[in-house]
């Protein structure tokens, strides 16, 4: 049965976002406004206002130097000797052609110190709260890709993934393993299907980070295109090379920048501006002025200082 691998794959991690939303549900700090958080300049907010677009960037130009090559060491472990040999012969040519993924980052923690200096550029930016369900909503508006929000899962080097998440993704991890080695037993693995376990084994790895990485508490919108050269897909250079990002450009953006509501007026706490941005009116008034006229939506109740 060809298509075994991707809808096995479905399955389990359809139920591993069940599992997962439920425990983040049961965190106190999430249940006061049930957001996520992106920390980033007020050039980029900026940007994003007057250009009504966000952007998410590919997996392989990621801040993390060992992004995706670490999740790809262990999974190729995973699998008995036969498949994991061939695995990883071919996940090591993977590349942004062969792979298109795009990852957009947030995190469950509202007002990180941490997070203002690396992302937030240096206690000098902002950051935005999305309704997670707005945010899924937001991205599956492009048409021919596939869209799923996820927890980073930490690795800690003795096999072991690091909670609150770990043991979910531990059980979705060796569901997965064992549905298919149990399948193939029986079943010879067509080129398609080893394709399709490719590409599944993949995304899996743009989950894993190494435990250094844990106080960022991350979760990923990551977006999958059918291939490199989708309508949406923008190349770009700056003062880093070359930049790829997956561009959501539409009116609904504006919208993201509300809590649940999407009237355009926002909740407190969806917008909060850094310790250094400078004036809090300032910023209110600057901002008020890069919204068009016909919203509605009450910048001074969204910005506030963080401390």
């Amino acid at each position: 049965m060809e298509n075994f691998v991707i809808n096995t794959f479905n399955n389990k991690i359809m139920k591993f976002s069940e599992n997962v939303f439920r425990i983040l549900s049961e965190n106190p700090d999430f249940r006061n406004y049930e957001q996520l958080y992106h920390y980033t300049s007020l050039e980029a907010i900026q940007a994003i206002i007057r250009n009504r677009s966000f952007r998410a960037s590919n997996i392989y130009m990621m801040n993390d130097p060992n992004e995706l090559v670490h999740g790809k060491n262990y999974i190729c472990d995973w699998f008995s000797k036969g498949i994991s040999d061939k695995l990883s012969q071919h996940l090591k040519n993977d590349s942004s052609e062969r792979f298109s993924a795009f990852v957009f980052s947030l995190s469950e923690l509202s007002d990180n110190m941490h997070l203002w200096e690396k992302y937030g550029n240096n206690h000098k930016g902002i950051r935005i709260g999305f309704t997670p369900k707005n945010l899924i909503e937001y991205w599956n508006k492009i048409k021919g890709i596939s869209v799923f929000l996820t927890p980073v899962v930490y690795h800690n080097y003795n096999s072991k993934f690091l909670a609150p998440y770990g043991n979910e993704f531990e059980n979705f991890k060796n569901d997965f393993i064992s549905t298919i080695e149990s399948y193939f037993i029986e079943n010879s693995m067509s080129d398609i299907e080893f394709q399709n376990l490719i590409y599944c084994s993949s995304i899996i790895a743009t989950m894993i980070k190494r435990k250094e990485w844990s106080s960022e508490r991350e979760w990923r919108i990551v977006c999958l295109t059918s291939g490199p050269y989708h309508e949406n897909i923008i190349g770009e250079f700056n003062n880093f090379g070359a930049s790829i990002k997956l561009e959501n450009k539409c009116d609904d953006t504006l919208k993201l920048l509300t809590n649940s509501g999407h009237d355009y007026t926002s909740s407190k706490d969806v917008l909060k501006i850094g310790c250094n941005a400078g004036k809090k009116e300032r910023i209110n008034y600057v901002l008020s002025l890069l919204f068009p006229p016909r919203t509605i939506m009450n910048v001074s109740k969204s910005v506030i200082q963080t401390r």
